[in-house]
């Protein structure tokens, strides 16, 4: 942060130049005013702001405006509209919806919300948002209903990884990690933004692009941005 020192003897000064020329123009008859050196009338610094002061005030707005564009965990799958952000994605419009502190996490937190057709075995679209731990790094975390034995990392399953960013993550300050399975069983994508808060997006039984699922993760971001 830039100080700019306040300078209260500038007036001072701009005050006797004006006096001494008085002086000069009236033949030496003018009557000094000693009362002006003494300081009595001068304003105090506290009279009027300083520039660190409203620098101050600036830095803490900002400090505001940071906090405010932050993450933070909904309350419902609703007031996140999944639905919205999910768009034609979406494998139909039954929602299963689970929320709560996550096991042996301390601080952890999710709202997890699975659209589907409804019926056994179709494909699912599950976002969920991650508070205080990496999803990606704890694959238990992430439980699809109706589809434990995809989702269970026990079992020997080839996928493909990919971390990377685009324009749209380096505005958000995140990043992004790719996990396809090459048996087509499930595709995860995971989205990282600051202050360990996470949107991941999963689908099963379902063929999708890359692109749309990143349409789906930032979407839900923006959602539930405050």
């Amino acid at each position: 942060m830039r100080l700019i020192p306040s300078l209260p003897l500038a007036p001072l000064g701009a005050a006797i130049t004006a006096v001494v020329l008085l002086s000069g123009c009236e033949g030496g008859d003018f009557e000094f005013d000693t009362d002006l050196f003494s300081g009595e009338e001068s304003p105090s610094p506290s009279e009027s702001p300083s520039p660190a002061d409203g620098e101050n005030g600036e830095d803490e707005d900002g400090q505001g405006e940071e906090q405010a564009s932050g993450y933070s965990l909904p309350q419902s799958c609703e007031a996140a509209d999944v639905s919205g952000a999910a768009g034609g994605l979406a494998p139909g419009t039954d929602l299963a919806e689970e929320s709560g502190e996550i096991e042996d996490i301390d601080g952890a937190e999710q709202l997890s919300c699975t659209l589907s057709g409804g019926g056994a075995g179709s494909a699912t679209l599950t976002v969920v948002f991650t508070e205080g731990t990496d999803p990606s790094a704890n694959p238990d975390v992430i439980q699809v209903p109706g589809s434990e034995e995809e989702m269970n990392w026990d079992v020997d399953i080839d996928v493909d990884v990919d971390t990377y960013h685009t324009d749209d993550t380096d505005d958000l300050g995140g990043d992004l990690e790719y996990v396809g399975a090459v048996d087509g069983s499930s595709t995860q994508l995971y989205l990282e933004l600051p202050e360990e808060f996470y949107v991941t997006a999963v689908v099963t039984n379902s063929d999708v692009d890359r692109e749309e699922l990143e349409r789906v993760v930032l979407q839900a971001a923006e959602n539930v941005r405050a």
